[in-house]
């Protein structure tokens, strides 16, 4: 835990919202309280979170994770369908053909995504719900929140994909219909 009140990626990284928000989401899940940990490290935590943009701020593989946990709505992630797998090998947009540790992240990532699951609701849950976010939960535009990246984190750039991926969200929207 970082004098900041966040986490790193590493023990002697600087705090980025993915290591604190999982971090924050793991200690909660193990039971620790929200208010709890030596020296109010669940709230200073907490308030890292809320101080840099909410867990809307996760970069991806964070906010696919929170998915599937429940406490991250689906349609807050890019898309990632899995019939990708389905075209021609020979396309360069092939699955098989990415690095072999992209390949590998993708294809589970890409099965959570085709079939949005989500584990079990609880009270400790909802409770996260309403911790990781500067408004509440149910108000939450995910459309906007599928773009948003903490700035320091050093992973929000526009680029030619940037627009590619505008495309393909609004196709994906279109053949779920």
């Amino acid at each position: 835990h970082n004098e900041d009140g966040g986490w790193g990626l590493h023990i002697e990284g600087h705090s980025t919202m993915f290591g604190t928000v999982l971090n924050y989401v793991t200690l909660r899940l193990l039971g620790q309280g929200s208010d709890g940990g030596d020296k109010e490290t669940m709230e200073k935590g907490r308030v890292w979170i809320l101080d840099h943009g909410s867990a809307t701020a996760i970069p991806s593989w964070g906010k696919m994770w929170l998915s599937v946990l429940g406490v991250f709505d689906w349609s807050g992630n890019n898309p990632l369908p899995p019939e990708i797998w389905l075209l021609p090998y020979f396309l360069p947009i092939h699955p098989g053909r990415m690095w072999c540790h992209c390949r590998m992240v993708y294809l589970p990532v890409s099965y959570f995504y085709g079939q949005r699951f989500v584990g079990p609701i609880t009270e400790t849950v909802m409770c996260l719900r309403k911790k990781l976010y500067t408004m509440p939960y149910e108000k939450i535009n995910w459309n906007i929140a599928r773009n948003m990246c903490a700035k320091f984190t050093g992973m929000v750039i526009v680029s030619l994909a940037w627009y590619w991926d505008t495309v393909w969200v609004r196709s994906v929207r279109l053949v779920e219909k």
